[in-house]
């Protein structure tokens, strides 16, 4: 799981220093943001970087915190920028609009809530030594079922998209997009499970890994078809945002 994470790390900070030359022009913004985001997120579950940064706080494992709050931030960004190019106003307005962000203010303010009743002496990425504690699953929960709930938006517009000829690299970047945001929902209903069956926790991290590679090569595809095709739908893509 830690070498999953650490290609996540690095296949994301690689895009993201991609998006550099557009922010001069304003481009790129928001798929920069996420990227980083994504990178934070991930490179802080790292268990070397977990500890070291862990120390510099007075509260064991509030670390956790900020990557989840990272990795809050990367998938709404994402999913706004995808229901933009997909010219999805409902998806849009479930994520961007007052509701939407309502919706992840809520999210991390019950996360943090959870998290203050938790009781976790010894640093553990993910708090995934504390998985039995009702307290530390509901607090994973809370942030996977958000996932979940921003995956189930997007899943049916993308499948459709994915459908959509004539334009292969495009429903190939929709297709990956649709089964990475597919394996999130299931990765919520695996937390879900997780209160009966043991181990299933790491399982649903390498999950979490494999759903993060899969989005990031549909962003990559996105990108691709942006630079072949060059339409005016493709370049209303997330890689393109003003």
């Amino acid at each position: 799981m830690e070498i999953l994470f650490f290609v996540v790390v690095l296949v994301s900070a690689v895009m993201t220093l991609t998006r550099i030359p557009g922010l001069s022009h304003s481009l790129n913004q928001s798929i920069f943001l996420s990227g980083l985001c994504a990178a934070v997120a991930f490179g802080l579950m790292l268990p070397a970087v977990y500890e070291f940064v862990d120390d510099l706080f007075l509260r064991t494992n509030f670390t956790d915190l900020f990557a989840k709050l990272a990795l809050l931030l990367a998938i709404n960004i994402l999913v706004c920028e995808i229901a933009r190019a997909l010219r999805n106003t409902r998806v849009l307005r479930l994520t961007a609009g007052i509701s939407g962000k309502t919706i992840l203010v809520l999210t991390f303010v019950l996360a943090l809530l959870l998290f203050a009743f938790t009781d976790t002496p010894e640093p553990s990425p993910g708090l995934g030594a504390y998985i039995d504690d009702p307290m530390v699953l509901a607090y994973n929960t809370v942030i996977v079922a958000y996932i979940g709930y921003l995956g189930a938006l997007l899943v049916g517009p993308l499948v459709r998209d994915a459908r959509t000829p004539p334009q292969k690299l495009r429903q190939a970047a929709s297709a990956l997009l649709a089964a990475g945001f597919s394996l999130a929902i299931f990765r919520a209903v695996l937390m879900v499970a997780g209160l009966a069956i043991d181990g299933l926790y790491e399982f649903g991290q390498i999950i979490s890994g494999i759903t993060a590679l899969l989005v990031i090569s549909g962003l990559v595809s996105a990108w691709m078809a942006l630079r072949k095709y060059g339409t005016s739908r493709i370049r209303q893509s997330a890689l393109r945002i003003r």
